[in-house]
Order: C-alpha cells, then structure tokens, then sequence
C-alpha cells in the first residue's frame, strides 16, 4: 500500500494530480490511498508521519508549499516531497527540506508519470525482479539485470550482462508480469530494456554490449522519444 498525499488549493490542478495518480498506480496494480488537502495548514494540523509521497503545490493562500514542507520535515525525515510550482526559482530553496523533484506547472503527462514512477521505485513499491521456471529450476532475476528478452514461439529467452535463461510462455505475459515502463516491445518478438540502449537506427537497437536487437518501423519513432526522455530525465 502507498500513501498519498495531495496538497492544492486550486481545484482543477487537485483533480489533474488525483486522476493522474489513480491512473498510473492503477496500471502497476499497486494499492494506495489517496489524502487530499486544500491547505498547508490542514496537511501540517492532520499529518501522522504516515505518507509515502507529498505532491504539493507552493503558491498556496495562507502558508506556503516551501514552509508546509520545513513544518513536515520536523516529524517526518523520510516522506518524499515533489513539489508542483510555475516558478522554477522555489528550486534552491528545495535542497532545505529535500525535495525529490519539481515539476512546472502546466505539468505534462509524461513529466508527471516519470517523476512518480522513478520516485515510486525508489521507495521499493514498483516490482524489483521477476520468477521464471528454467527446467525444474525456478530462478530469481532482477529486472534491472535484464536488456532484452526474446521469444520465439512459446520458447523464451531472456538476455542479462552475464548470463541467458531459457524458459516457456508468451511475450504478453512476460509484458504483464514484468510491467514497467523501463521495457519497450521494440518488435513483436522482443521486448528491451531502455537503460540498455546505447544507440538506434532505422531497424536496430544497439545495446550497451554492441548486441543488436531488431527494432520495427513503426517502433522506431517511440522508442527513439522514450529514449530520449530517458535521457533528458536523467539530466534533469
């Protein structure tokens, strides 16, 4: 279960956040809850040092996000704040009580899924590894170990730095089981970890240990964007 708490006094921008958060812990299948409150007075009288996540605007009537989060952090160190602001200057002031990230009002989707999906992770509530049955062997793989998994008919491989395991099933069910955003179907036979790509072209991603994965015409734009904003993310 992850605890949310939303802090806005604008009431289309509290309606933005709470639908956008519905829908994406919906598709990850994790349970939540969800607080909202229209003041930094009400979250700092009503907080129980029992959030997860603060997804907090910071032009606020009465007081503030910025002061709102240094009356938080007095009880609750390990909280994550993401603050929502259409002042990009509030940033320094962030390093005080620890913000994880700001985002600039309008907010985009995509700025908003990445943010709460990275975040999410890095509190462990995003799944870290998958199962498979190798023989009579069931084997424990980490997620961020795999580049690529293959499939040819209901035969599967899945690809790491190190080593390669072979298993039975479908690539539909490897996409639900493994369900995250870090892993694109690049072709209707293979299924790649983004953080593995070191280049692309037209039908090809290259891979960081000079692998080649075929890539299909009509996925090359979206995976080129996702690559991209991956990267663009990471630079941010």
């Amino acid at each position: 279960m992850v605890n949310i708490v939303i802090c806005e006094n604008d009431k289309n921008d509290q309606e933005f956040v709470k639908s956008k958060v519905a829908d994406i812990l919906g598709n990850l299948k994790i349970e939540y809850e969800i607080k909202i409150h229209n003041s930094g007075e009400s979250l700092i009288e009503a907080y129980k040092n029992d959030a997860d996540i603060i997804l907090m605007d910071i032009q606020m009537d009465g007081i503030d996000g910025m002061e709102t989060a240094r009356e938080i952090r007095k009880v609750d160190d390990k909280v994550e704040i993401i603050f929502i602001t259409s002042f990009v200057e509030y940033a320094l002031e962030g390093y005080e009580v620890n913000a994880y990230r700001y985002l600039l009002k309008p907010v985009k989707d995509e700025d908003f899924r990445t943010s709460l999906i990275n975040c999410l992770n890095d509190r462990n509530f995003v799944k870290r590894s998958i199962v498979i049955k190798e023989g009579n062997t069931r084997i424990k793989i980490s997620l961020k170990d795999i580049m690529y998994i293959e499939v040819q008919g209901n035969d599967i491989t899945v690809h790491t730095l190190k080593d390669t395991y072979r298993t039975k099933g479908t690539m539909s069910s490897f996409e639900t089981e493994i369900n995250s955003d870090m892993f694109v179907r690049c072709h209707k036979s293979y299924l790649v970890n983004l953080e593995y790509i070191k280049s692309i072209k037209r039908y090809t991603s290259i891979l960081v240990n000079d692998e080649e994965v075929p890539l299909s015409r009509n996925k090359y734009k979206e995976i080129k964007d996702k690559l991209f904003d991956m990267i663009e993310d990471k630079l941010c």
